[in-house]
């Protein structure tokens, strides 16, 4: 049989001193745990929850310039692209197929109208026959002229006859040759003539302004009627229906042969070498808009600036239609309603606290934020928020430059007072 080690092993009694050491090493580690253990209790009594880190976005306040922003979207139109109407009723016959170019001036449509043709012939057969009336009018004026000179020449036969006879008589009486009654009787014949010539000299003055007015009132009828012909003559012409500018043909609004009333749309032609963009801004910056403010736009890809240069006077499905300028480019292939997206600056605010935007400004129910301390622990914090911009917002109070805030849904922990970011 082994011996154990018995014989070996002291008894020691236990000194108070060592009761002591024993009791201090269990207060520090008490102490120690409660201090590891104080943030969790005091998180558990607030009301607290653990999140993971990664399962949140961060971002820090900082100084800057902000500048107030929208982002909207729109269409590219052309600045002048005028719509055809027909001028007359009839059959429409198209000469120029969407898509092809066509030149200022350059016929793209005619209409047929039989009833227009119509009524310019009468009208020139009106013309006609007031032309002829004129002539045969004047040749009558020529002999009416002719009969009242002859009578006014007799006239004055007479009394040139009738003042020798007078001139006789005198010498005759004064001799004694004739009687004082066939003196007389003489002297009742030259006041005869001397009246008949005065009436035939009045009545040639009055016909000549009658006869002149005649013929003015003719003159004025032709005149009128060619008036009505020109008219017509010009609706003729504008059958003819021509491109108003140059670039090419839109879209065909009636059918080849079509039967159209007066002022039916025919078809659109659009001028390439000018765009305007036309977007709508939502009616809640309404106030903000004004005549010249930058508009930066991304078309295809490439990066333009224009400019605000029409602002509609009225809101339409709760937006304002804006005209912006598209400066030209040679790099560029615009097309007619093609796709914009823009970004409209109203105003630019320097060294200004702010934020990149995110979900927290939609699923937070009050202006408040959780800021995070160094040790990942995020506290509610109310602000005040300022200007907005697409991807800034500016901070008026509640934070300083260098917090960090929790940027992402606060949709989970809404209701929470603080959040422990853990590892």
């Amino acid at each position: 049989m082994i011996d154990g080690t018995q014989g070996q092993d002291t008894v020691i009694t236990p000194t108070k001193n060592n009761k002591r050491w024993r009791y201090l090493a269990a207060a520090v580690v008490a102490c120690v745990a409660l201090t590891v253990a104080l943030p969790s209790i005091a998180l558990w009594h607030s009301g607290g929850k653990r999140v993971s880190l990664d399962s949140v976005q961060t971002t820090e306040v900082f100084r800057g310039d902000l500048i107030r922003d929208i982002a909207v979207s729109g269409r590219l139109i052309a600045a002048n692209a005028p719509q055809l109407y027909s001028s007359e009723p009839g059959v429409i016959t198209l000469l120029a197929k969407p898509g092809d170019s066509v030149q200022i001036g350059q016929s793209v449509a005619t209409i047929a109208s039989p009833e227009l043709d119509a009524q310019l012939q009468q009208a020139q057969s009106e013309l006609d026959k007031l032309s002829i009336d004129a002539s045969r009018g004047r040749l009558a004026n020529n002999e009416a002229q002719l009969d009242l000179e002859r009578a006014l020449d007799t006239a004055k036969l007479n009394l040139t006859a009738a003042q020798r006879e007078q001139e006789r008589t005198d010498i005759s009486y004064k001799k004694q040759v004739i009687s004082e009654q066939e003196w007389a009787q003489n002297q009742d014949k030259l006041l005869a003539a001397q009246v008949q010539y005065k009436h035939a000299l009045r009545k040639v003055d009055v016909a000549k302004e009658r006869l002149a007015f005649e013929q003015k009132t003719r003159e004025m009828a032709i005149a009128r009627q060619q008036l009505a012909l020109d008219e017509l003559a010009r609706r003729k012409q504008a059958t003819e229906i021509k491109a108003p500018v140059s670039g090419v043909i839109g879209n065909w609004l009636v059918a080849q042969k079509d039967n159209v009333p007066d002022s039916t749309p025919l078809m659109t032609v659009v001028d390439l070498s000018r765009y305007e963009a036309e977007i709508g801004v939502p009616e809640f910056y309404a106030e903000d808009l004004g005549l010249g403010l930058t508009v930066s736009m991304t078309i295809s890809g490439e990066k333009i600036v224009g400019e605000v240069i029409a602002i509609s006077p009225e809101i339409q499905a709760s937006e304002v239609m804006v005209r912006v300028s598209v400066p030209a480019s040679s790099s560029l292939r615009l097309r007619q309603n093609q796709r914009v997206t823009a970004r409209l600056e109203f105003e630019k605010k320097p060294d200004v606290l702010m934020v990149r935007r995110g979900s927290f400004l939609t699923s937070s129910k009050q202006q408040q934020v959780y800021r995070l301390d160094e040790q990942l622990l995020a506290s509610q914090q109310p602000v005040d928020f300022g200007a907005t911009s697409v991807n800034y917002i500016e901070i008026v109070s509640g934070l300083n430059e260098g917090d960090q805030i929790i940027s992402s849904s606060y949709e989970d922990f809404v209701d929470t007072a603080q959040i422990k970011l853990i590892d």
